[in-house]
Parts: structure tokens; C-alpha cells; sequence
């Protein structure tokens, strides 16, 4: 019986006052896809303590550029309530001990969350942009040896010569990713959702992200010609953009 794919994605965030020099894990989502019936299922945890964080969001255009950010700062413990942001903020050295500590409180649950998952039969853990996530693993004590460690990003960037890594967000456009209610889906595929994560599965959140990703991978390795194609015409049009902006912004000079 051919191991189960789990895809994993991690979203992160800075400890307010340390200016990102102190960073934390605030959820984790992971799809896990059965090749012998084309089934998912799904897993996810967002990570709860007493420590407010700034997140920055990105804004992009319809080509996936980014065009603007958001950045947003709360209590773990509290999301729903947003504080206002001031840069002139610093969090003082004991406040800095308890960031330090919530992060190996995260960094434990992070553990539990993985252990949870042994009796899923999985072969193999597959990632975009894998650094973070592998080394917050080890931060965990998480362990990785006996599977087989994917990162897409760096396929995708291999695969069609790329001279430089593509973002999720691009690769998604390139893939016309869409969520419906009860859907999620891509050029050639679609998958029914539970209804109790449907709420959570956007961009940018964990268990989207990680859904994102398992239908990039589905597109490139089952569709590579066409997904290089449409690939191709992205970047075409992406840079196409970027020599239009530049220009107009010499001219204004």
C-alpha cells in the first residue's frame, strides 16, 4: 500500500516589541492525501498564549505582485481583539524571558500536534519554502528521519529552469485555484471540504496554504507540459508588469 502525502505549511509571527528579531509559530496546517482512493483529510492548530505578536499580510495584484501590506498586532490567547501598533514599542527584558518561554510552550504543542498524526500511515512530508517549518520541527524535537522531505518550491524552480523561486501565491494563480463553500479546487481537480474547516481554508491561513499546495502539486506532477505553459505565460506577463512600472516610474522622475 502506497504512504500517505502530508502537505505542511506553519504561519508565523513576530513577538511585538522585538522588531521580528524574536519570532513565533502561530498555527499549523496540514492535508493528508491517500493516493490509493484520492481521499484528504485534513488537520490543523492554532497555537495559544499569553504574548502578543505583530503579522504583516501582503496585498498583490491580480498577478500575484505584491502591491501593499497589512500588518496587524493581538494577543495569542485573544485574536479576535487588535491593538494598535506603535514602532516605537520595545518589549524590556523580562517580557522578552516570557516570549522566550511561550515559544517552547508552542514548540511543545507543535510536538503533541505531530505525534498525533504517527497513525496515519505517512511516507512523506511536503512543504513550499521549506526552511521555517523544518527548523521549527527541530526546535520541537520533531523528527523527520525515515521520510521522504519535499520542498515544491524548489521542484518547481528546478524542474522548469527558473532563475529565481516563484511564490505560493503565483503558483496558485498559475493553477486557477478557487474555493467554493462546500470546494476546493484547481484547473483539473476538485475536492469536497469539511464543513467544520470550511471557514479556514483562504490563502494565508495554515490549512489553506497547505491545501494550496497539494493542488499546485497535483497540477504540476499529473499536468507538467500545461502547468509549464501557463507557468510560462504568468511569469511573461509578471515581468511584462514590473518593465511597465518602471518605466512609468522614470518617466515621473
Amino acid at each position: 500500500m502506497t504512504p500517505n502525502t502530508a502537505y505542511i505549511d506553519m504561519e508565523f509571527a513576530g513577538i511585538y516589541g522585538t522588531h521580528q528579531n524574536l519570532q513565533i509559530p502561530i498555527e499549523i496546517g496540514v492535508i493528508i492525501h491517500q493516493p490509493e482512493t484520492d481521499a484528504l483529510s485534513f488537520a490543523g492548530k492554532a497555537f495559544h498564549r499569553n504574548i502578543d505578536v505583530e503579522l504583516w499580510k501582503n496585498i498583490t495584484d491580480d498577478v500575484g505582485k505584491r502591491i501593499d501590506g497589512q500588518r496587524r498586532v493581538f494577543n495569542l490567547a485573544s485574536r479576535g481583539y487588535a491593538k494598535i501598533f506603535d514602532k516605537k514599542f520595545h518589549l524590556g527584558t523580562k517580557r522578552q524571558n516570557e516570549a522566550r518561554h511561550a515559544i517552547c510552550g508552542v514548540h511543545r504543542d507543535l510536538q503533541e500536534f505531530m505525534q498525533a498524526l504517527n497513525y496515519k500511515d505517512i511516507g512523506s512530508l511536503v512543504f513550499f519554502a521549506s526552511r521555517r517549518e523544518m527548523e521549527t520541527f527541530r526546535n520541537s524535537r520533531v523528527q523527520t528521519d525515515g521520510f521522504l522531505i519535499r520542498d515544491l518550491q524548489n521542484e518547481i524552480r528546478s524542474e522548469y529552469h527558473l532563475k529565481e523561486h516563484v511564490s505560493l501565491d503565483r503558483v496558485s494563480l498559475v493553477t486557477d485555484f478557487g474555493i467554493t463553500k462546500t470546494a476546493l479546487r484547481s484547473a483539473h481537480f476538485r475536492y469536497t471540504l469539511p464543513e467544520k474547516f470550511r471557514y479556514l481554508i483562504k490563502p494565508h491561513k495554515a490549512i489553506g496554504d497547505a491545501a494550496r499546495m497539494f493542488l499546485v502539486d497535483q497540477e504540476f506532477h499529473q499536468y507538467p507540459e500545461e502547468f509549464g505553459e501557463r507557468l510560462k505565460g504568468h511569469l511573461d506577463e509578471y515581468e511584462r508588469r514590473k518593465g511597465a512600472e518602471k518605466t512609468a516610474l522614470e518617466k515621473s522622475w
